[in-house]
Formats: C-alpha cells, sequence, structure tokens
C-alpha cells in the first residue's frame, strides 16, 4: 500500500537521519579541535533562516506575462480549486483559499488534510468569484501574493490587471518543461508545483516531492509490465452525449504515469470530445475507460443504454472503470501531490482487474466508506 506524502517524507527524512548516524558510528574517534572545526561548518540558525529569501527576488514566466515576487510571502490568497493543496505540500499556509466546490470544510477534501496540519494552515474560505473576481473581497486579506495557476473561470488581462495592483498575480506557467505552450487543463503537477515553488522559496521542498511522485508512479509500472501498450482514457457523459477529455488533460496524465497509452484517439487535442451515439465506434478498441459518474450517477445507464456500447472492446474484455465515488473524482480531479497518491492507492486496484482481458473479473468500485 502507499503511503500519504507526508508519511513518505517523513520516512525519507528518518532514511537521511539513520544513514547519518550509521556514518558517524563508522568514523574515526576526533580530536577536540576536529570537532570544533566539524560543528563550525553546521549553518546556524539566522543561515537557515535566510536561505528562502536568497531565492528572491524571482522573476517568473507565466501565461499572463512575467511576474516579479520581490520577497518571501507571508500572506497568500489562491484563487482556484487546487493551488492551496500544492502550497500545503510546500509547507506554506495560505491565509485564505475558495470554498471547496465539494463542500469540505477548509476548502479542501481529506486526502490533504495531514499536508494542510504539517503546514499549520487555517485559511479563511471564499468565494473569489465564478464569472468575474471580486477584487475588493480578495484586496481585504491583504494579500502579498495571489496564485490563480488552475482559476475557476478564464482570467481576462483587466482582471490580472486589477490584481496586481493588489499584489503580484502567479498563473499557470506559460510552457512546460518541454517548452510547448500550456493550456487551462493541461499544466502538468511537476510543472505546476516547480512555479509555485519558485513564488515561493521552497524549490528544495518541491523536488523532494517530485521524485516522490516520479518513484511512486515507476513502482506502479514496474509492478506492471503488461500495461504497456495498453490504451484508456478518462471520460463520462454530458448533454446526451459520451465524452472523453484531451490526451494531455491531468487524468489522462495520470493513467499516462502509470503506463497506459492516452493518446490513441485522435480529435483529442482540446480540452474534451463529444461523441455522438452513431460515432461511440470511435472509442472501440480502447482497453479501459475510466468513466467518472460520482457526480452525475444517472450517467452510466446513459451510457450503457448507447447502442454501440455493448460492441466496444470494453465492454467484451471488462474494460469500464466506473469512478463512483465523490471523493476520488475530486482527488482525481484534484491533481495535487497528496490527491494523486490516493489516487494511486484507489485506482491500481481497479486498473488491475479492469486489464487482466477477463469479462469475468469484477472490477470493484472504490468506496472512500470502505
Amino acid at each position: 500500500m502507499f503511503t500519504t506524502s507526508t508519511q513518505r517524507r517523513a520516512g525519507a527524512l528518518g532514511m537521511a537521519a539513520a544513514a547519518a548516524l550509521a556514518l558517524a558510528a563508522c568514523s574515526p574517534s576526533e580530536t577536540e579541535d576536529e570537532a570544533t572545526t566539524g560543528a563550525s561548518a553546521e549553518p546556524t540558525a539566522a543561515e537557515t533562516t535566510d536561505a528562502p529569501a536568497a531565492a528572491f527576488p524571482v522573476t517568473l514566466d507565466t501565461v499572463m506575462g512575467e511576474v516579479t515576487v520581490e520577497s518571501e510571502p507571508q500572506r497568500v490568497v489562491t484563487l482556484g480549486s487546487h493551488e492551496h493543496e500544492y502550497l500545503y505540500a510546500l509547507g506554506v499556509a495560505p491565509v485564505a483559499v475558495p470554498e471547496s466546490w465539494q463542500g469540505y470544510a477548509n476548502g479542501t477534501g481529506p486526502w490533504a488534510e495531514e499536508d494542510r496540519l504539517a503546514a499549520g494552515a487555517e485559511p479563511e474560505l471564499f468565494v473569489p468569484g465564478s464569472t468575474t473576481y471580486d477584487a475588493e473581497l480578495i484586496a481585504s486579506f491583504e494579500p502579498d501574493l495571489i496564485v490563480a495557476t488552475y482559476p475557476n473561470h478564464t482570467m481576462t488581462q483587466e482582471e490580472y490587471d486589477l490584481l496586481s495592483g493588489i499584489a503580484p498575480v502567479v498563473t499557470r506557467p506559460a510552457t512546460d518543461a518541454d517548452g510547448a505552450e500550456t493550456a487551462e487543463w493541461n499544466v502538468s503537477l511537476a510543472d505546476e508545483l516547480t512555479l509555485l515553488a519558485q513564488a515561493t522559496g521552497t524549490t528544495d521542498e518541491a523536488e523532494a516531492i517530485i521524485a516522490e511522485i516520479d518513484a511512486a508512479f515507476a513502482e506502479v509500472r514496474d509492478a506492471h509490465p503488461e500495461w504497456a501498450g495498453m490504451t484508456s482514457q478518462v471520460g463520462g457523459f454530458y448533454e446526451g452525449q459520451a465524452f472523453v477529455y484531451s490526451a494531455n488533460d491531468t487524468r489522462n496524465q495520470f493513467l499516462a504515469n502509470v503506463g497506459l497509452d492516452v493518446a490513441s484517439i485522435e480529435g483529442t487535442d482540446e480540452a474534451w470530445m463529444q461523441i455522438s451515439a452513431e460515432q461511440l465506434d470511435v472509442l472501440g478498441d480502447l482497453d479501459s475507460i475510466v468513466w467518472q459518474v460520482a457526480t452525475t450517477p444517472e450517467a452510466r445507464d446513459s451510457l450503457q443504454s448507447l447502442p454501440l456500447f455493448d460492441s466496444l472492446n470494453i465492454s467484451q474484455v471488462g474494460g469500464s472503470i466506473w469512478l463512483s465515488d465523490p471523493v476520488l473524482e475530486g482527488a482525481f480531479f484534484a491533481n495535487s501531490p497528496s490527491s494523486v497518491f490516493y489516487s494511486i492507492e484507489a485506482f491500481v486496484p481497479m486498473l488491475e482487474a479492469a486489464l487482466d482481458g477477463d469479462p469475468a473479473t469484477e472490477v470493484v468500485e472504490f468506496s472512500s466508506e470502505g
């Protein structure tokens, strides 16, 4: 079983401490002068405190242009649905975050509670504005940094300029790690976390978290080499039609990270692609599909009643994974450090059952209630 991100970091620190003790035990005894010299090489409390300050000022390349953060932020306000979870993982405590779209206390799901508590965050909750940002309300929190890397609506230049008059505004990265332009739905966890770490002086923490996540995905891939080359997608049902998300949507990025091919369907370059009942066979050869039905449980019957649904390969091999648990749906959508570990634990057993090629294998749906 995979542990939470906080537990994994604590484990890594514990191993480092154990290694240091072992090294000390094996070292020859020092003279008094050597011991004094060694002790002086350790950073002082003042030097440790000054370390984040050395990261500033920093200029970030965002989709709304370059933004400079002059000093370590002390009062961060977030405007999107998951940015605060990234900050919790970095040990940063924002002073105000949006209300949870799922109604959770503290604005976040249970998967991020451990990180929130570790960061010492007790944020005020607010509604930033669904179509236009409430600049007056945001200003009332007296922020010295505003984070909107995954906003609830597309930020206009006018809004950006207005909010920038309050504090520096960090929007999503302009380009990804490979230099390609980003879109609202496809910024990878690593790219977003790296940007937020630069903005808050926590790059060391970000590098450690990314390494942990990479190791967790590698563990899954190593345990399931048979998944290499198998195809999958994340989809659902909306306004009378099935749909699948973009191949580089963050949910499909998750499936790609466990070793699946999510780019086999043509036309998934935009955020999502709706599919008419007559064209459902474009999904015909997929080995599995994660159907999101937690928010709209009636969508399951709607999908299964489509004329071509039974002819799809997923129906022949038992490759449908019904995401019916609202907590998991929220974690899958959040794509934050803590939610990724939660999703790995939940999805791997379902993927194992769905991808074994035997339609008789029951794909037991994940339940957060046990």
